[in-house]
């Protein structure tokens, strides 16, 4: 690994000089695909338009935050800002000198890029969203495809450059995000959410049977969560040595931020998965992009309210007990999804009920 750390570095000292002008871009970049980010801001503003649609983002951010976590955790790769200053690599010779921007301080191992993997994701499912608009509106346009695809595949590549230029990870931390989201995101509409939501597929789906098989399965990340962190101490490697690395190495440690942790990540996507699995029913297709008795103005406030409430408790909760902290946070995502998905959308109809119930009778 260390002649694949040395070839990174390089390669990252030629985009730091070459895109040496670009540094606003490429830190608006890293901001706009960061995964908690797009968790705390895309998904509540998709889900004011199409709950389904949120459902399924939220399903694959989740999903794919934690699978990036725990790989994080199985491959334990350094990042190239701290690797440069711990290697032995270059005794003898030059030590390599990488910039270091607000960005840089990430304190989780560094393969794989979970903003890679989260553009990837974000990107797909739009194009499958689209897709499918333009399908349930009998409205297609045949050139969006020649103007979607590059404009993805622009978006991606500008996000992988932009994670190496902040010297977050190597290349191929970066090229493996990309191709774990690629997967996630149709597996999991195809195979996982749209069936369910649908419900459709060979005899239909049962939803009951359905939902305890999601719940299963969130509550099994949890335990491969448990069982990854005490498997790393039973073998004597502190899962929290990344974050020390962070503190060493960082030029401006006051830029680290908790939700870089790899136990925040695990914490949140659970939470979410759970979450997901309990209120996510294929009673969330009613609330679909295309629903007439709905109203907007009222989903984006009751989702504006909801969102002030939670940030409020996030910002009060004690950060001094580890434990305290970690549960609150956990049992807030577990809540959020409910509160957004089903509660908000059913504000949004409820001064259409009456017209509903008419027209029904």
């Amino acid at each position: 690994m260390e002649q694949i750390y040395a070839l990174g570095v390089s390669y990252i000292e030629f985009v730091q000089h070459w895109f040496s002008e670009s540094e606003d871009f490429f830190e608006f970049v890293n901001h706009l695909s960061n995964p908690h980010n797009v968790v705390e801001v895309l998904f509540p503003l998709v889900s004011i338009v199409d709950s389904a649609f949120a459902a399924q983002l939220l399903l694959c951010l989740a999903f794919g935050g934690w699978l990036n976590a725990i790989m994080k955790w199985w491959l334990l790769e350094d990042r190239p800002y701290w690797w440069v200053q711990e290697t032995s690599f270059y005794n003898g010779t030059r030590r390599p000198h990488l910039h270091q921007f607000g960005q840089t301080c990430e304190t989780g191992p560094g393969c794989p890029s979970g903003h890679s993997a989260t553009a990837a994701i974000v990107l797909l499912l739009g194009i499958m969203w689209i897709s499918h608009v333009m399908s349930d509106r009998n409205c297609y346009i045949w050139w969006w495809k020649l103007v979607a695809y590059p404009t993805s595949g622009f978006a991606i590549l500008s996000v992988m450059f932009a994670r190496m230029y902040v010297a977050t990870h190597f290349p191929h931390q970066c090229f493996l995000g990309v191709m774990i989201g690629s997967f996630l995101a149709p597996a999991l509409c195809i195979y996982v959410s749209d069936p369910y939501i649908w419900e459709y597929g060979p005899g239909g789906v049962e939803t009951g049977r359905a939902r305890v098989w999601h719940v299963v399965c969130a509550l099994l990340t949890i335990a491969i969560s448990v069982v990854t962190y005490y498997s790393l101490k039973l073998c004597g490697v502190d899962p929290q040595w990344t974050v020390q690395m962070a503190f060493r190495w960082c030029e401006r440690p006051d830029e680290i931020h908790v939700s870089t942790t790899p136990l925040f990540a695990l914490v949140q996507t659970t939470a979410s998965l759970l979450g997901w699995a309990l209120c996510v029913t294929p009673a969330v297709a009613q609330y679909r992009h295309y629903t007439r008795d709905r109203s907007l103005i009222l989903s984006a406030f009751s989702t504006a309210i909801i969102l002030y409430i939670f940030k409020h408790a996030q910002d009060n909760i004690n950060r001094s007990d580890a434990i305290c902290f970690y549960s609150l946070q956990f049992l807030l995502n577990t809540i959020k999804p409910a509160l957004l998905l089903r509660l908000a959308p059913a504000i949004a109809m409820w001064p259409y009920s009456a017209q509903t119930k008419i027209k029904t009778n």
